[in-house]
């Protein structure tokens, strides 16, 4: 068995993994802060379906 090759596979799967929680903690910090906005002002779903609208026209126009 190669050792070197090895170890450098597992540093390699060491550092995925690191990279993967830290992702896992932005998102989550970031979830949090989203669900704490929504219960300070609550989504009015007309406004959000006019909002919708508007930006799918702004797109089919090219702005």
């Amino acid at each position: 068995m190669n050792i070197p090759f090895v170890l450098i596979c597992l540093v390699i799967i060491a550092l995925l993994i690191y990279s993967a929680v830290r992702l896992n903690r932005r998102l989550n910090e970031r979830l949090a802060e989203l669900d704490a906005e929504r219960e300070r002002n609550p989504l009015d779903p007309f406004s959000a379906l006019m909002e919708l609208y508007r930006l799918q026209e702004e797109r089919k126009r090219g702005k």
